[in-house]
């Protein structure tokens, strides 16, 4: 059996274009996006779909919750960072 990653890139260029989603793949299993804040200066990493009750998985710990997210958001901006290299050389 294959190990997925823990997170996964998906994109719908023909219906969603302006969204990239990113998979959590591990349980809780949940579907995230960038989210651009209010300001528009600003932007952080939401869940907009749940395939697991993410809220009952942590038992209703936020932090451990937030910890998931901040992962998310770190491997995210790495992933970025990473596609901005490529597109350098």
């Amino acid at each position: 059996m294959v190990q997925l990653p823990k997170f996964m890139i998906a994109d719908d260029p023909v219906t969603d274009p302006d969204n990239e989603y990113i998979i959590h793949t591990h349980q809780p299993r949940f579907v995230a996006k960038r989210v651009e804040d209010e300001d528009g200066e600003s932007a952080h990493i939401d869940i907009v779909e749940e395939i697991d009750d993410v809220e009952a998985f942590f038992k209703n710990d936020p932090d451990k919750k937030e910890k998931l997210l901040e992962e998310l958001e770190s491997w995210y901006y790495d992933y970025m960072d990473w596609l901005e290299a490529d597109e350098d050389e």
